[in-house]
């Protein structure tokens, strides 16, 4: 049960980071598909230094190895934040 629970919540954060990353332009397909793709290709180099130095302290800390699927958590909540304030600021920017 408790690994379904974990990789329900692992699918969720997932989603959620997807779905913050997407950028819509009404009637052109193609732009969004490429400005999505920018948006993620842009904000991962961003999310994935923040999440190696949270590794790096939680190892050195606990004095222990960090299993992946953590990281991959990590990882994945300093992008949704990340993906909401650019998202944000998108909003605003374009309205």
């Amino acid at each position: 049960m408790k690994k379904l629970k974990e990789k329900a919540s692992m699918a969720i954060l997932i989603l959620v980071y997807l779905l913050l990353s997407f950028r819509y332009f009404p009637g052109n397909f193609l732009k969004t598909g490429v400005e999505t793709l920018l948006e993620i290709f842009s904000v991962a180099p961003l999310a994935g230094g923040a999440t190696l130095l949270l590794v790096t302290f939680l190892q050195r800390t606990s004095g222990e190895k960090v299993p992946w699927d953590r990281s991959l958590r990590l990882y994945l909540t300093v992008g949704v934040m990340a993906e909401f304030v650019f998202g944000v600021y998108h909003y605003l920017s374009v309205g």
